[in-house]
């Protein structure tokens, strides 16, 4: 294993999920000597500035609408403290463990530009709790995604001073959630004191919403790769055409990148498992009637033209990301020279526009999974599958219409989709005054990033019940999966959820499926 090195270089999307996923690559991070001299000139020049006694904000003066009112340098400790703890007012369900540590890792990248004034030993006690792998446990609600994410921010600031509580390696296997000042103790480590300016520059930034951005994104990632197998698990049951995957429709007569991107994964596990019907073009004809189908539904034949925006969207949101977490988005900000200038680069707007297509997206692509379960639960369209995939072949005729099959699955994926759906609505545009009109236009950055990662929990939840029913009607068909990727996934399902041969309560299965399916989507990233 090595160390993740924080220094000039880009740091890469890729790197940030190999840290924060757990993949056993880096075994912590280490500031390069470059980057610590540059730091340690920034931490000087404010240093100079305040012994000039040059009003600074947030550091001689009082915080957003009171900085007018000046703070004596002899107490400007005292009001990173105060800063804190006055922040501290976090309400709700916390932020997952992943999302907080690629905060943490974020935040240090940050502030180790050199633009903050933060001083080379603050890094090193960031790194420590990075290597530590020490994560402080952090309420999400309270954030206005303008200003930074002050209040959720303020946790990692407090995490440092020894005070709250942290997800821990424990004795036992896994972790723990730890009560701080005890684990500090035990490991003869003493609390950080900020000094000038580095409780300010802890939590006037975007960290908290990028790293649950990070979380969000790589999430939704692997559901969209998992509804387009789903789409050709759903060609396969259907015995649909394969025409609208062809390279034809779309990389020649048509021209978006990530359609042809999607178009080639269904193509791709079709092909996998030898599928190639007859072309539509040669359907037989008889007494005026076509015998089969010569085209599918939309929500079969157009996902490519569905799930492209999709993996679009994923793609500049990503982009958006890796630019975020190399900005220092802080204020304010000290130039090379050490003239100090004010600036608004804590406004979370990048991130908030991002979460908001996303949740757009993720509207989209549950609605696409909800309409093609519809055509494969219904005897109408289901072409010869028994109705709501009930196993009728292992039943007495007479007992047949007892049992309904995978009918509720189907339910509560309408149900659940309703709920998806409600939620696409874009939190950037509902912007409000705050703070004395001193935050008169705020992100709310982290207000979408939040309500998306609840709409990927229902997701998980609607993609599990989907793949339930395509396992049950591939086994109803006798198709055995030989292609590796469908086969991964099949063995998957079925290690969570057996073929259904009598209605049974699935409620259990399902959640254990779920849960497998988030872990796949961080070994994948």
């Amino acid at each position: 294993m090595k160390k993740l090195i924080i220094d000039d270089n880009t740091l890469l999307l890729k790197d940030v999920k190999e840290f924060v996923f757990g993949k056993k690559t880096y075994s912590g991070v280490e500031i390069s000597t470059v980057t610590q001299a540059r730091v340690k000139k920034a931490f000087d020049h404010l240093q100079a500035l305040i012994e000039k006694k040059t009003p600074i904000y947030g550091v001689t003066t009082g915080f957003g609408d009171s900085c007018h009112r000046t703070i004596s340098p002899d107490q400007a400790e005292e009001l990173q403290r105060n800063l804190v703890a006055y922040l501290s007012c976090g309400t709700g369900p916390t932020i997952p463990e992943k999302a907080t540590r690629a905060t943490f890792l974020i935040r240090l990248k940050s502030l180790s530009r050199g633009y903050s004034g933060v001083s080379p030993e603050f890094l090193e006690k960031m790194a420590f709790f990075l290597e530590n792998n020490w994560t402080p446990v952090v309420p999400r609600e309270g954030s206005l995604g303008a200003s930074g994410d002050l209040i959720p921010l303020a946790y990692l600031a407090r995490a440092l001073q020894g005070q709250g509580e942290i997800h821990a390696p424990s004795n036992s296997s896994g972790k723990a959630t730890l009560i701080l000042s005890e684990v500090m103790a035990q490991a003869k480590v003493a609390p950080y004191v900020f000094k000038p300016k580095e409780a300010l520059a802890m939590v006037n930034g975007t960290s908290t919403m990028a790293g649950l951005c990070l979380v969000n994104l790589t999430q939704a990632e692997y559901l969209t790769e998992l509804a387009a197998t789903s789409t050709a698990w759903l060609c396969l049951a259907l015995q649909g055409r394969t025409e609208a995957f062809g390279p034809l429709v779309n990389e020649k007569a048509g021209s978006h990148p990530g359609q042809a991107l999607v178009a080639k994964k269904v193509r791709t596990l079709l092909e996998a498992e030898s599928y190639r019907p007859a072309r539509a073009q040669d359907t037989p004809v008889k007494n005026g009637q076509t015998q089969g189908v010569v085209q599918d539904r939309y929500s079969l034949r157009c996902t490519p033209q569905i799930l492209g925006p999709i993996v679009e969207t994923i793609d500049q949101g990503s982009l958006w990301l890796e630019q975020e977490i190399n900005s220092t988005t802080d204020n304010p900000l000290i130039s090379e020279e050490g003239t100090l200038e004010m600036g608004g680069n804590f406004y979370g707007g990048y991130l908030s526009h991002s979460m908001d297509y996303l949740k757009i997206s993720l509207a989209n692509l549950t609605d696409l999974l909800d309409r093609q379960l519809m055509m494969l639960i219904d005897e109408k369209s289901n072409r010869g599958l028994p109705p709501n995939l009930a196993d009728w072949s292992s039943l007495p005729e007479s007992d047949r219409h007892l049992h309904h099959g995978l009918k509720g699955l189907h339910q509560a994926v309408s149900a659940i989709t309703s709920e998806v759906m409600s939620k696409a609505m874009p939190n950037s545009i509902f912007s409000r005054s705050s703070e004395s009109h001193n935050q008169d236009k705020v992100s709310l950055g982290m207000s979408a990033a939040v309500q998306c990662s609840e709409m990927l929990e229902q997701v998980f939840t609607v993609q599990s019940l989907y793949l339930i029913c395509l396992a049950q009607a591939l086994d109803l068909r006798g198709l055995k999966l030989e292609g590796p990727d469908s086969s991964s996934l099949y063995q998957n399902v079925r290690a969570h959820v057996p073929f259904v041969k009598r209605d049974m309560a699935l409620g259990d299965h399902v959640r254990a499926l779920s849960n497998r399916l988030k872990e796949l989507s961080y070994e994948k990233a």
